[in-house]
């Protein structure tokens, strides 16, 4: 806002909505640390920010004017936006106590569509989110969107409208609470078109409001499940699509504590309440208003993702339980003998010396570098994992007694803390035990001390085993058997032991949110499986940091140091961290795969969700599991699965130990059929790398829900059985056991069948398509044009080969698309060493035209021009003015099909072809 005279005018049109809100105070339940299952009179009694409904058998929060903030003088105006005053109405009146008595409400202008809100405490500093965000210069001159908030001397609430349309959305309802270790807030939402919150258990896409569900968000090394749990990243973001006609808004609640949300009715109104137990309110909306804008305007915030090297774009194959070198070379030979695509092997951690990071084992993995050079002979890449954790073993392990030299691991905050008990040499370390037959301490990824110690470590390790990309796993951190009797992995023999965190304000909070009471938490508290909050890091500026407030961080850090330690090793290369847990920004360093699933139908499915909900978190490589994790699939679900997995863009198979072995090769028909979709996945990877490539230039997602495309389309709104390849290639596997067709919705225009290029349907419309065990349901969007490549087991062997392009043809004759290439895994990649072509179809001419350089297409043509839903057979084919003998072309009348062979060379730059 940029005068006084203008937020009035604002503060006017709220007076109405903030004193006459109309809620239903039945609604707004109030907060039990138990659970909701708790409530009676008994306990509603014990909050008296609480009141008991005895009609209605039910606990609320208390009305605003009792239980929230008072509005206090006149806006101050700043230089890129105003702040206002807010005062605790009653401090008596309070949930868990330590209510912040003065509180700022700030409002802060960025990009026209991008607005932040700011709620903290006026009188003293709170932790807030270390992570640097992009943000203009500049602010916007013509913001789509308005925000109002109540007049002086009434109860807080505010609003943000979009201008255009004068839809709310946000509108903040009841009271708000802001307490030392609590903080919540309610909204009305302008539809039930909502989208996101991560990593969670989503069996939807589209979120539920009835009944009233409760997700909590703090990274947790939580398998996947069905009930509503956290899982390994933090992705407090969520979309809306407000209205018919697809205006959509994206909001980010910028806070890395724990926390939760809750979906439900209010009377009529799609509602939601957000609770966190620490930092600050810092909400930032991005106003699109299409579904792509909102992800790009993200994005552009907290980092485009990572341009992928191409070969990462190509199959991996992974287990744990390969067991020897012996064992992994079984399976190569098998994957060899049948021909089916790889370019990456994967190992987890049974490569390693006692589950040590930066070892092998001397005995069983003994020929790991000569197997390491088989693989590089035959164009395979190798990817290592690697756990935070490291023993203590500081006399016989270099890694961890150097990283004690570099004093480089997570301390108590306070030194009263360190057990009696403390490992002699540990210092003031937070020990505990994950893997490894040894306790083990965690290396703290803020400080720049440890980015170089690690750094230093992969330089070294990379010397012994040459491997080409590294996994980064049970980064939330994990650790086992915290505050229970001893891990489930203990040493038999050995004397009880676990982490045991103390009882304070940080490791017990009075609201430890949901997490406490859903997955896999034995302890109920929140450090179960982690380590303990009041542990203390420090990122080399003298700030230091508990971890009750930077633990979902710490994923993230250890992919920054992991991303640098890899530039290092790989100087001028684009390095390729696997890491599973995340938060927002990881996307620029990292690729995800959705964690330990099982083989079950459900889990495909939920699979899907899961990489749509990535691309919208600004992680577009992203996949899961293919066949399970946990578990033994049989034929058909790994088939089935293997079709799916072709189309992910992150495409790995992977399972646990102590289970049959299910890579591709080991059923005929499994064999077959994923020779067959990842050959068709390689001839598309030129079109999957052209996406990445706008993706990390622009931010836009790779793989996205029907709705990204159709924000108007009602019935694509509620689709996630389904999803495309940008705007291009539209995917509908099969997901139920025994099924041999499916109901496929085509939303408005042309869809052509993307393998045998006929016709398939004129939409909108939903068809029952015929989808036998062998056959995946693929479709290309009229008016797409799509690059491919004659394909090959390996992206090495198969970039060497000619393109073609698919020109699939919409109601008025029209395509377009593009082709981009380049080295394939340059970091700093400048317009000299790339080649882009824009290409477009219409009036019976399709002109390319080429930019920045030829050099690296040199020796590269295009062999065939593939038009699909061409009407008739062309009088002439004129290439660059020259008329091409129909020697050149041929027509397939019943399809509708011209396919031109052209070998055009790509370093020619620019041609035109006219049909007539």
């Amino acid at each position: 806002m940029g005068s006084v005279g203008k937020l009035a005018a604002v503060l006017l049109g709220l007076v109405a909505l903030a004193n006459g809100q109309g809620l239903h105070k039945e609604h707004l339940e109030c907060p039990f640390p138990e659970g909701q299952d708790v409530s009676s009179e008994s306990e509603c009694a014990k909050y008296s920010a609480c009141m008991w409904e005895a009609d209605e058998d039910a606990c609320h929060m208390s009305n605003d004017q009792l239980a929230g903030y008072m509005v206090q003088g006149e806006p101050e105006v700043t230089a890129t936006g105003y702040k206002v005053s807010l005062v605790k109405e009653d401090p008596s009146v309070t949930l868990f106590g330590e209510d912040v008595a003065n509180l700022i409400f700030e409002v802060i202008n960025h990009e026209d569509y991008h607005l932040q809100i700011k709620i903290y405490d006026a009188d003293s500093s709170r932790y807030e989110v270390p992570v640097d965000l992009s943000f203009p210069d500049e602010i916007g001159t013509d913001p789509l969107y308005d925000v109002g908030f109540s007049e002086e001397g009434k109860p807080f609430h505010f609003n943000v409208t979009r201008k255009t349309t004068g839809t709310f959305v946000f509108r903040s309802i009841g009271p708000l609470t802001f307490e030392e270790h609590f903080l919540q807030l309610s909204t009305h939402l302008p539809s039930d078109y909502l989208y996101g919150f991560g990593e969670n258990t989503h069996r939807s896409f589209k979120h539920s409001f009835e009944p009233r569900t409760t997700f909590p968000i703090f990274a947790r090394d939580q398998p996947v499940g069905y009930e509503e749990m956290n899982e390994y990243g933090t992705h407090p973001y969520y979309s809306v699509i407000e209205d018919d006609e697809g205006n959509t808004h994206s909001v980010l609640i910028w806070n890395s504590n724990a926390l939760e949300y809750s979906t439900f009715m209010d009377d009529v109104d799609p509602s939601m309440t957000i609770r966190s137990i620490g930092g600050i309110i810092d909400l930032h909306f991005f106003l699109g208003p299409t579904p792509e804008e909102v992800n790009s305007q993200y994005v552009g915030m907290i980092g485009r993702s990572a341009f992928p090297n191409y070969w990462s774009l190509g199959f991996h194959l992974s287990r744990w339980g390969y067991n020897s070198t012996e064992g992994l070379r079984e399976v190569r030979e098998r994957m060899k003998a049948a021909g089916i695509p790889q370019d990456v092997q994967t190992c987890d951690i049974d490569y390693m010396d006692k589950k040590r990071d930066f070892t092998y084992d001397p005995v069983a993995w003994a020929d790991f570098a000569d197997l390491i050079d088989d693989l590089h002979a035959d164009d395979v890449k190798l990817t290592l994992i690697l756990d935070p954790a490291l023993v203590i073993d500081f006399d016989n392990y270099a890694p961890a007694s150097r990283g004690r030299d570099s004093d480089v691991f997570v301390k108590w905050m306070s030194p009263d803390l360190v057990p009696e008990d403390q490992e002699p040499g540990a210092n003031d370390y937070v020990t505990g035990y994950v893997w490894p037959d040894e306790k083990v301490v965690f290396p703290d990824f803020m400080k720049p001390e440890t980015q170089t110690w690690w750094a230093n470590e992969l330089k070294e390790f990379h010397k012994v085993l040459p491997y080409d990309s590294i996994w980064i796993d049970m980064n939330e951190p994990a650790n086992f058997g915290t505050n229970l009797d001893q891990p489930w992995n203990w040493p038999e023999g050995m004397d009880p032991w676990s982490l045991k965190c103390p009882d304070n304000e940080w490791d017990l909070p009075p609201y430890p949110t949901k997490m406490v009471r859903v997955g896999d938490n034995q302890s109920k508290k929140i450090s179960d499986k982690t380590i303990c909050m009041s542990s203390q890091h420090q990122d080399g500026h003298n700030n230091t940091f508990l971890h009750y407030d930077v633990h979902s961080l710490y994923g993230y850090y250890e992919t920054l140091a992991t991303y640098i330690g890899l530039q290092e090793v790989f100087p001028n290369k684009r390095p390729t961290v696997l890491s599973r847990s995340t938060f927002p920004g990881s996307g620029s360093m990292a690729i995800h795969w959705l964690g330990d699933n099982s083989a079950e139908w459900e889990q495909m499915h939920m699979s899907i969700i899961g990489m749509l909900e990535m691309n919208l978190f600004g992680i577009p490589m992203v996949g899961a599991d293919i066949c399970g994790f946990f578990g033994e699939p049989d034929m058909e679900l790994c088939l089935r699965w293997m079709q799916l997995g072709a189309f992910y863009p992150f495409s790995r198979n992977h399972n646990t130990i102590g289970t049959a072995h299910q890579d591709p090769g080991m059923w005929p028909e499994v064999e077959e059929n994923s020779r067959h979709y990842l050959l068709l996945r390689y001839k598309f990877l030129p079109y999957l790398y052209g996406l990445f490539h706008y993706a990390h230039m622009h931010g836009s997602s790779v793989v996205r829900p029907l709705h990204n495309i159709f924000p108007s389309d009602l019935t694509a709104r509620d689709i996630d059985d389904q999803f495309f390849w940008a705007d291009g290639i539209m995917v509908a596997p099969v997901i139920t056991q025994g099924a041999t067709s499916r109901d496929v919705y085509f939303p408005q225009g042309l869809w052509y069948d993307l393998e045998n290029h006929n016709l398939a349907a004129t939409g909108p419309v939903t068809l029952n398509v015929d989808a036998p065990l062998e056959v995946l349901p693929l479709y290309v969007r009229g008016g797409v044009m799509l690059a491919y490549q004659e394909p090959e087991v390996t992206t090495t062997k198969s970039r060497l080969n000619p393109f073609g392009m698919i020109i699939a043809l919409d109601e008025d004759q029209y395509a377009s698309g593009s082709l981009y290439w380049d080295a394939g895994d340059e970091l700093n990649h400048v317009m000299d060493e790339v080649y882009m072509s824009h290409m477009t179809f219409a009036n019976g001419s399709l002109i390319s035209q080429s930019h920045h350089s030829t050099d690296p297409v040199a020796g590269l043509y295009i062999s065939n021009l593939e038009f699909l839903g061409y009407p008739n057979i062309p009088s002439s084919v004129i290439l660059d003015g020259v008329e091409q003998p129909e020697s050149e072309w041929e027509y397939d009348a019943d399809l509708q099909k011209l396919v031109l062979f052209t070998d055009i060379p790509l370093e020619q730059g620019d041609f035109t072809v006219t049909l007539a």
